[in-house]
Formats: structure tokens, sequence, C-alpha cells
């Protein structure tokens, strides 16, 4: 049965304010950089990835409360954006004294201290980080429900 926009709509709209996942009262969320090769499903756990945690690679807070909901003009998709606490943006800066490069493959969305695993997205090309001063931006970071979702 596929459901209709409204009931689909409505998925995005209850996820974005849902204090249990995405919007939490306190304790928020994080975005933490995966620095070894995965690959995304749902079944994912967070045991089974290694999480950025060094030379400026560690996660970054997310907003607490709701996250931002729309629909893209484009696609039609409905769209979570993931609010970043703080000003600076999705942006991490490597920093410190390197032994050896640092490879980004991807990010999640963990929640507070990396306990429970809420999304994952691979980078099309992972990123070699081998230096102090080097930057990654993600801006923005979307959890995006499709025009025709499976059923």
């Amino acid at each position: 049965m596929l459901p209709m926009l409204a009931v689909r709509l409505q998925l995005g709209n209850l996820l974005a304010a849902d204090t249990t996942t995405l919007a939490p009262a306190i304790n928020a969320n994080e975005v933490a950089l995966i620095v070894a090769p995965f690959t995304p499903g749902e079944n994912l756990t967070i045991g089974s990835l290694t999480l950025g945690s060094t030379n400026g690679l560690t996660p970054i807070a997310c907003a607490i409360g709701p996250q931002e909901v729309a629909i893209d003009a484009v696609s039609g998709n409905q769209q979570i954006t993931v609010v970043v606490g703080g000003g600076h943006g999705w942006r991490w800066v490597s920093s410190g004294t390197f032994t050896s490069p640092i490879t980004v493959y991807g990010f999640a969305l963990v929640t507070n201290l990396a306990v429970d695993l809420l999304a994952v997205e691979a980078l099309a090309t992972p990123i070699v980080i081998n230096a102090a001063g080097y930057s990654i931006d993600l801006d923005p970071i979307l959890l995006t429900f499709v025009v025709q979702p499976v059923f």
C-alpha cells in the first residue's frame, strides 16, 4: 500500500520534532566523521563504525530541539535539515600533528556521546587529511524522505 502525501509528509514533521530521536531537549545529537570504510545500510550499528576523534575531527553538536523540515522545490522530496549547534556550521578543520593520514569516508548522525546511530552518509569520494589546517565542510546535512517511499 502506498501512503498518501499527507501521511508521508507527517513522517518528517513528527520525526523532526521527536525528542527521542532528532530533537532531544537536552544532550544534543552530534555529527561525527567516519574514518574507516563502511557500507551504508539501515541495519548498521554504531559499533561497526570508526568515528573521528582526534586532530580537530571530533563530533560537532547539533542544535537542541526541533530540526528544520521542508519540501525540496526541485525534487518534491521532504527534507529534514539537521541544525548545527553553535555558529560555525558543519565544518571541521584539522589540527595537531599527524603521524599518518586520516581518510574520511562519510559522516554519521549519532546521539549524544555516540551511544546510538541515527543516520549515515558515505562521501562520493573519500577525503584524505594529512596535515593541520585543512577543512571538511558538509553544509547542509539533510535527511530525505523520497516522493514515493518503499512500500
